[in-house]
């Protein structure tokens, strides 16, 4: 169970906005003390947290250091959040706040929280991306010899320029004109070839990384744990859009003009063999171009990252709408969500207009650096050319080695630069994704077992949904192998989120939850899900088909069982009424079925699993009682004597099916008893006139 210095940490994380995983305080004894000096170093070794350091190193805190823990003899430790006056400080004490003398209070110290916003280096989006991108080091190597020729190709231009003008013009050399041109075709062509085949290549290989990279995160994302996921969905879906975005960044044509980065420092160099002086004006207008680049891209940093949020945001509100709009429509609510969306397109597009706004600007910026450096190749080397440091041949020659320093990598800058704004924001919201804890952890090896007579145990477990003040307090609870327990309790009383515990779809912020004596977090997750089947209150399909939906993750047993399993369950009534029969289409958000028939199929799903440990939240609300009656009835025939099954329910009559009873309030366990007793106690204390009735079998437990 949870201990006071837990929650006083859990508060201080809230308050400083520390993210901490939902099970950060698993390893951490229950039974510290708040009056114990040593505690909180106790707890931080125990997280696996630096020691926490003193704050201040020495002298009084000042304001910017609260808040901080403090400890004291009266009072142990507490979370101090300010001076009070020049010599008191206030505490925060379970009791309320508290105003304690300066030397009373004898240590203050600051938790060492991990940064956990940001991905560990090895989960890096960047550094994935970098690390599919290095593992085809042929594809690096054959670019970078593609780049090294094209840069030599775009030196014999100006070559040739300069012996036309030098040597075939004043000497009417027209035979070494042809010769020339000649063997500037032959480059000409080379050049179009190594273009096009570097374009075909990487175009290849980045679709091919653009598929690990796809396959990498959608699965990352299936990993990621329930309880810890973000309550956007469609939002949390916008996020993987953001590899499309890196995805073009990674092959535009831009991209590859930093490659030409290297060669613009030897063209300088050619630069300045063939006109001495005058190489100083690139050598200048270079440097200027990239730092007006780095500068733009810090004044359109904020925007993208913000515009990438609110992109993300109305994708969220679109799917919402999309998924709600029987509510929406019912409820009049389609103007609130119109307000929402609207309010969003304003944020994107004033984010954008910003982004467009200092692209135009560096646009011109950029362009006015390339007339300028061309005007000053001009300029200086006229001078040379009329001192006769430097043939007319030779100033040609500069101007277009100029231009070819100045020209397509300046000229590619400002979009360049939107790009990686956009795509800096996309990685960092991969990133997000990649901080989310998983199901598994990783770098150890899951438990592999075979699950046979299961034995549930439940110890010190602890849960809380984000932003709840209170969750679930399951100190102690164990179910034998062969149980049939039913689980009854009000509205919010924690059913649901105990079955899911059970199941290991969440995890516990502390405690255990024990399958044959292991965590279920550490079962392999084939062992865990083949055995164990849990059918929710809102049984949800996925789009394909009705045999693909009852099938779903276990061998196709064939049409003969289906079709057993369907009749057992009422589900052949549908299956016969449809001309496609279990190739019935199942479209996008389960529709194409009724609420119950979608109960129907996950029921039938069950019965051909046929698991040992059943949990049932509420599955049957939607059927009528004789069909209703009958499922239940096929599936405890199904299970093994020596399975376990777990039913959550509201109806009094199904407790008869189960033989043990667990009544929960408040996310505790107020009663557990023999199913017998329990419905002679409810019966006997509920008024006459809520009596079931034959008519009236739907009965909530308060």
């Amino acid at each position: 169970m949870t201990s006071p210095l837990i929650d006083m940490v859990t508060a201080f994380a809230h308050r400083v906005d520390a993210r901490l995983p939902p099970d950060w305080a698993r390893g951490v004894p229950g039974d510290l003390s708040l009056l114990a000096p040593d505690a909180l170093a106790r707890l931080s070794e125990a997280a696996g947290w630096a020691a926490p350091a003193p704050v201040p190193a020495k002298g009084r805190p000042k304001p910017q250091h609260f808040p901080l823990l403090a400890f004291s003899e009266r009072t142990g430790w507490a979370i101090a959040d300010q001076w009070t006056g020049e010599h008191e400080l206030r505490l925060l004490t379970g009791e309320g706040p508290l105003s304690l003398p300066w030397p009373d209070v004898l240590d203050l110290r600051r938790p060492a929280f991990p940064a956990l916003a940001k991905a560990s280096p090895q989960h890096s989006a960047l550094r994935i991306f970098a690390g599919a991108l290095f593992s085809r080091r042929r594809l690096l190597v054959e670019a970078t010899i593609a780049t090294v020729v094209l840069s030599l190709l775009a030196l014999a231009t100006s070559f040739y320029s300069m012996q036309v003008y030098d040597r075939v013009i004043p000497r009417s050399g027209f035979a070494t004109l042809w010769v020339l041109t000649g063997g500037m075709l032959v480059a000409l062509l080379i050049d179009f070839l190594i273009r096009t085949s570097r374009a075909f290549i990487v175009d290849r290989e980045a679709g091919e990384i653009d598929a690990q990279m796809s396959e990498f995160f959608f699965a990352r994302m299936q990993a990621i744990r329930l309880d810890a996921r973000p309550p956007g969905i469609g939002t949390m879906a916008a996020q993987l859009r953001g590899l499309d975005q890196i995805r073009s960044t990674m092959t535009s044509a831009s991209f590859f003009c930093l490659a030409d980065l290297p060669f613009a420092l030897l063209f300088i160099v050619v630069m300045m063999a063939i006109g001495g002086s005058v190489a100083l004006v690139p050598l200048v207008a270079f440097p200027l171009a990239l730092s007006a680049a780095l500068i733009f891209a810090r004044l359109i940093k904020s925007s993208t990252d913000k515009g990438q949020i609110s992109s993300n945001r109305k994708n969220g509100i679109l799917v919402e709408a999309l998924d709600a709009s029987e509510t929406v429509k019912a409820n009049l609510g389609g103007w609130h969500m119109l307000a929402g969306w609207n309010r969003l397109v304003e944020d994107v597009h004033e984010h954008d207009l910003h982004v467009r706004r200092w692209s135009s600007i560096a646009t011109s910026t950029f362009s006015v650096l390339q007339q300028l450096s061309y005007i000053g190749v001009i300029l200086v080397g006229a001078h040379l050319v009329s001192a006769g440091e430097m043939t007319q041949g030779g100033l040609i020659a500069c101007t277009m080695i100029g231009s070819r320093v100045n020209g397509p990598l300046v000229a590619s800058l400002p979009n360049m630069i939107i790009q990686w704004g956009y795509a800096r924001a996309a990685l960092k919201a991969l990133d997000a994704l990649l901080a989310m804890p998983t199901d598994h952890q990783e770098g150890k090896a899951p438990v592999r077992m075979k699950l046979t007579a299961p034995e549930l145990r439940l110890e010190d477990v602890n849960f809380k949904h984000q932003g709840a003040r209170e969750g679930l307090n399951i100190p102690a609870l164990s179910i034998k192998s062969g149980t049939r327990l039913g689980l009854i309790g009000p509205i919010g009383s924690g059913k649901s989120t105990l079955l899911r515990l059970m199941a290991g779809l969440y995890a516990p912020e502390q405690g255990f939850v024990l399958l044959n004596g292991v965590d279920v977090r550490q079962i392999a997750e084939d062992d865990l899900r083949m055995p164990c089947c849990y059918i929710a209150q809102d049984y949800r399909l996925i789009s394909g088909t009705l045999r693909e939906n009852i099938v779903l993750g276990i061998p196709d047993p064939g049409d003969e069982a289906i079709m057993a399993a369907a009749t057992q369950t009422g589900l052949v009534q549908v299956i016969q009424d449809h001309p496609l029969g279990l190739g019935l289409p199942i479209s996008e958000g389960s529709t194409g079925l009724s609420g119950g028939q979608r109960a129907l199929v996950g029921l039938t799903r069950a019965l051909l699993v046929r698991p040992s440990l059943l949990l049932l939240d509420e599955p049957t609300a939607s059927l009528d009682q004789e069909t209703e009656t009958r499922v239940l009835a096929a599936l405890q025939n199904a299970m093994p004597s020596d399975g376990i099954l777990i039913l959550v329910t509201h109806k009094l009559q199904l407790l008869s099916l189960v033989q043990d009873v667990l009544v929960m309030r408040s996310g505790r366990v107020v009663h557990q008893g023999p199913s017998s007793a329990m419905l002679d106690k409810l019966r006997s204390s509920a008024p006459a006139s809520a009596t079931p009735s034959p008519r009236a079998p739907l009965h909530r437990v308060s």
